[in-house]
């Protein structure tokens, strides 16, 4: 009858309409409208990649790909890694133009987007303290046999394979960084390399591939040389710092430290006691499962000294 309440269900049924509609339209802002609007806003300024697919994007062609890597184990010693943990980023490189490749190589580029403009990244200074160390020995050469020399000579050598450890812990960082790729989502409209890149771009950052990338560490790039890290972090190439193995900017690791100096004790700790090597039953093959490790695990050989 007219002017007769709604029933509790008639109301519950309205409400439960009105979520579902609110619902449709969320998801297809979600996942086609917002997807193809950034699509079209970085096709025009000339930006190339793999077009937009409903729900699914890339991931069936990431998969197979990766699923075809992993069946191809590497040569052992060799540290050319970047095809066998990163396929499918190795194939749009491949495929699309200039800009895509400048934007995803150029450390410069990715350390403004992790720094948010106003990141700081710390110099080593293990060969300032080095250079020290020696200046001051230098002051007691001509007293021989003095017990003093000997005594620096032993903390001599004792800093020095701390900083042989430190150069060989970085390269193996650099040559596999637990994370292989760094993201990050626009809050707002930025401008970077001369691109602008509208609120909801999603960046990722291939660190792996800037760690092997001969333009930027030297033709000896996928070649294991901690010498390149002699002088710190920050001078190992030409730019300020490529090294990205603990992010960079107001987001970098708040454990690296920590994480260096337990690495150094866990390794001082067992070359007191043992030599090592790696198992002849090792197969070197290197893939991601959240971070980089090896596929097979890694056995070693233990002997005791």
């Amino acid at each position: 009858m007219l002017g007769e309440a709604a029933s509790p269900w008639s109301l519950a049924g309205a409400g439960a309409a009105v979520a579902l509609l609110w619902l449709c339209a969320w998801t297809l802002q979600w996942a086609w409208w917002t997807p193809r609007r950034l699509e079209r806003a970085l096709r025009a300024q000339g930006l190339r990649g793999t077009r937009y697919r409903l729900f699914i994007g890339d991931v069936a062609e990431n998969g197979r790909l990766n699923r075809e890597a992993a069946s191809r184990p590497l040569p052992l010693g060799s540290h050319d890694v970047v095809p066998r943990v990163m396929p499918f980023f190795c194939n749009v490189l491949k495929e699309h133009d200039y800009y895509f490749l400048r934007f995803t190589i150029d450390p410069d580029l990715a350390r403004e987007i992790l720094s948010n403009k106003s990141g700081n990244f710390a110099k080593q200074t293990t060969a300032g303290i080095a250079k020290f160390v020696v200046g001051g020995v230098v002051t007691y050469l001509p007293i021989e046999n003095n017990r003093r020399i000997r005594e620096i000579d032993q903390e001599i050598r004792t800093i020095l394979r701390g900083i042989i450890v430190t150069m060989i812990l970085h390269e193996v960082l650099r040559l596999y960084p637990p994370v292989v790729f760094l993201q990050r989502t626009t809050h707002k409209e930025i401008e970077l390399g001369g691109i602008k890149y509208p609120e909801g771009v999603n960046f990722t950052l291939p660190v792996l591939s800037i760690h092997h990338d001969p333009s930027i560490w030297g033709q000896d790039a996928i070649k294991f040389n901690p010498e390149r890290f002699a002088n710190g972090v920050s001078k190992a190439t030409k730019f300020q710092t490529a090294f990205f193995s603990f992010a960079w900017g107001p987001r970098i690791c708040l454990g690296q430290s920590f994480a260096i100096l337990e690495a150094k004790m866990a390794l001082a700790t067992i070359l007191q006691s043992f030599s090592f090597e790696l198992s002849p039953s090792y197969t070197h093959a290197p893939h991601t499962v959240l971070t980089l490790q090896p596929q097979y695990g890694s056995p070693i050989k233990l002997k005791k000294l």
